[in-house]
């Protein structure tokens, strides 16, 4: 256990509200064992647990922790071949990353298992997604990165549904229903058209748009997958412009795990169209989400970008 560390993160909603998973399989009495009761003592948590060498790294806590730790991990390892193995338990409110790479249901069983013999449990390769503002100092990184509708709508859940104690999927439920099927205010804010450019490379999108959003993600949240671009590119992107029709219908066809040749040319035709590229160029003077987590706003072009696959044991 000695190559194994441990972050956990007792502020996230779930640890918090129930207790610690990893506590519970007795790891907080090892020294390699780190308490995140701050953000800023991350950057100097990570260079200890690089410089030990650890091979294996659990991390307890939601979107947002693993979205900070990941990204202080490549911060000072950006080459990615040289990061450790990662396991993610779900510990926040919205724990979407963990559902694809994580352990679903971590148990005191599952855990001793994984730290005893991590290269004989199930490996999962996954890049992150890197997005850097033109001038920024830094990089940040991520999962899901989302424009338009889903800043929008993240604030609602925050000041609206949150508040009343519907947390993860649940939320996006009943923020997705209210914009979908109402008719009152909340779809007017959430579905309002913002300015985007964006470079594919091969192509240019400019004009309004409701919503774009760009993942490494195989899916979404409640088993969407808004995602039909050809290619092998790891960056899967997806843009409805301004004048988008039929939002609901199309929302259902989104939810089916595939889409036919037929139902990507009407999706184009009704202003919906994905693409899967490597990088791309973002240019906006609305707000960006990455893993829920608010990114500083900026006039200047954010480059978009897949890393190389990390390593999760699960």
């Amino acid at each position: 256990m000695s190559k194994t560390a441990f972050i956990i993160n007792p502020l996230s909603h779930t640890v918090a509200k129930r207790g610690s998973e990893l506590v519970r399989a007795g790891v907080s009495s090892q020294p390699n064992c780190h308490i995140l009761d701050t953000f800023a003592t991350l950057p100097a948590m990570v260079a200890d647990i690089l410089a030990l060498g650890s091979e294996h790294v659990f991390i307890e806590g939601g979107d947002g922790t693993i979205h900070g730790v990941l990204s202080a991990f490549i911060a000072q390892q950006p080459n990615v071949e040289n990061l450790p193995n990662f396991t993610l338990l779900p510990g926040g409110m919205t724990n979407l990353v963990a559902a694809h790479v994580g352990l679903k249901r971590p148990t005191i069983k599952k855990i001793k298992a994984l730290t005893h013999n991590p290269l004989g449990q199930e490996i999962v390769e996954m890049p992150m997604l890197g997005t850097k503002a033109e001038g920024a100092e830094k990089a940040h990184y991520g999962f899901l990165l989302s424009t338009g509708a889903l800043p929008a709508a993240t604030r609602y859940c925050a000041e609206h549904v949150h508040t009343k104690g519907i947390g993860g999927s649940a939320a996006v439920r009943n923020t997705l229903l209210k914009v979908l099927f109402g008719r009152g205010i909340e779809r007017e804010i959430i579905l309002t058209p913002t300015p985007l450019s964006l470079n594919l490379g091969t192509a240019l999108v400019e004009g309004d748009h409701i919503i774009t959003i760009a993942t490494t993600l195989p899916r979404l949240m409640i088993g969407l997958k808004p995602f039909w671009g050809t290619g092998d590119g790891k960056l899967m992107i997806t843009h409805a412009r301004k004048d988008a029709r039929h939002i609901v219908r199309n929302v259902a066809r989104m939810l089916a795990p595939g889409q036919s040749l037929k139902a990507s040319e009407k999706l184009k035709q009704d202003g919906f169209q994905s693409w899967n590229v490597d990088t791309a160029i973002l240019k906006l003077s609305g707000e960006v989400v990455l893993d829920g987590e608010f990114l500083p706003q900026t006039n200047a072009p954010i480059s978009l970008f897949a890393t190389k696959p990390l390593k999760f044991i699960k």
